[in-house]
């Protein structure tokens, strides 16, 4: 229910509410005939009598659970009155007696007839309440359970440890073996035994790039090192050589030949032989039968060095920088001025170019701008368009 919803007049006593208040109004409403005749019978002091019942007792009354009477704060206004006697007269009854009118116990709470009545019932009751006391006190206190400490080390139940489960043929212990795959099966070890062969050197696996970039691999990468321990691993099972750097007599590594002969020819087509290539260049433009460049700087230490071995000059950062926008500027002035591009909704067969032929559509004015700071508020500008 919204503050939005309809206000809808009671059938009763013509109130407007939503429709909520409505459902939990109308069935107490004093207008209502059948709750009225209830108030009327509740708040009589005896069948038939004219005389009502005091606040006390209608408190009591709407206490109780199951009486499903509304409470004295709600039957006063609905009826319209802040007073009891006024609420009893709207049912057209009389006030009770003063007699008959009860006061608050303020030590048990009960309810009991004013005047002398009340006096007597203050005393007895804070009396019985004094002898309760000092016999709580006077009795001895129970004695309290031991508490259970706080750390208690309880041991866990000994977890069921399933039996290994390995593969028959490659010993390797796996949870599932549905999801296994091993690299002794024979179809696995015949895609292997074709394609870990250097096409360049037979005798000799590729590289772990070259693997990765193979398409459809019968068997991952990673499962291929927990088999054979590494890649050398693998490659002494298939009766294959891992290509190694070689070193001098003095045991400083040596670069292999098709990595000398990339290394000269980018430093031939890129900077005429002066410098040898960059990093970077290496990096983009090196064939795949040469050495990588993390290979490289993992047996030499920095790329100068390698470059070094080579027989190659290593150049400064400037000089590589300008050499690329030099090669950029030669590329973009072969290729010629680039001219606009047709969109793809363009015919060819328009009556009317769109190639700037015909009425402009826009004033080539710039608009110029006017800021006046005295009579701009903060962080806004002023503009003219003439």
């Amino acid at each position: 229910m919204g503050k939005t919803d309809p206000l809808i007049p009671c059938p009763h006593c013509g109130s407007e509410m939503r429709a909520g208040s409505l459902k939990r109004h109308s069935p107490i409403c004093i207008k209502n005939p059948t709750a009225f005749a209830r108030y009327r019978e509740v708040l009589a002091s005896a069948a038939g009598s004219t005389v009502g019942i005091t606040c006390g007792h209608y408190v009591e009354l709407s206490s109780a659970p199951e009486s499903g009477l509304p409470t004295v704060i709600t039957l006063r206004r609905l009826a319209g009155s802040a007073r009891w006697d006024g609420v009893l007269a709207v049912f057209g009854l009389e006030p009770p007696p003063v007699e008959a009118r009860r006061s608050q116990c303020m030590h048990c709470g009960k309810f009991v007839s004013g005047g002398d009545a009340l006096l007597d019932h203050l005393q007895d009751c804070l009396r019985q309440k004094m002898e309760a006391q000092a016999q709580a006190q006077a009795a001895p206190k129970p004695e309290r359970k031991p508490r259970k400490p706080m750390n208690i080390f309880v041991p866990r139940k000994p977890r069921t440890v399933p039996p290994p489960t390995r593969c028959p043929q490659c010993n390797m212990q796996r949870i599932d073996m549905r999801r296994h795959v091993c690299p002794e099966d024979p179809a696995v070890v015949a895609w292997l035994a074709e394609h870990l062969p250097d096409p360049d050197d037979p005798t000799c696996i590729i590289t772990t790039k070259a693997y990765r970039n193979l398409p459809d691999k019968a068997i991952a990468q990673n499962v291929i090192d927990k088999a054979y321990g590494n890649w050398a691993g693998l490659a002494a099972r298939y009766g294959l050589e891992v290509r190694r750097s070689r070193k001098d007599a003095s045991g400083a590594p040596q670069l292999d030949p098709p990595t000398i002969a990339e290394l000269h020819r980018l430093a031939i087509e890129l900077h005429d032989g002066e410098y040898g290539p960059s990093h970077g260049e290496y990096t983009l433009y090196a064939s795949r039968t040469a050495l990588g460049t993390a290979a490289l700087k993992k047996m030499f230490g920095t790329w100068s060095a390698a470059l070094e071995t080579a027989g190659l000059r290593h150049g400064s950062h400037s000089y590589y920088v300008l050499s690329a926008n030099a090669r950029r500027k030669a590329h973009e002035a072969a290729r010629g001025p680039s001219g606009p591009v047709a969109s793809f909704y363009e015919r060819g067969d328009e009556p009317v170019s769109r190639n700037g032929v015909g009425l402009p559509v826009a004033s080539v004015q710039k608009p110029a701008v006017i800021s006046r700071p005295d009579e701009v508020y903060k962080g806004y500008v002023r503009t003219m368009i003439r």
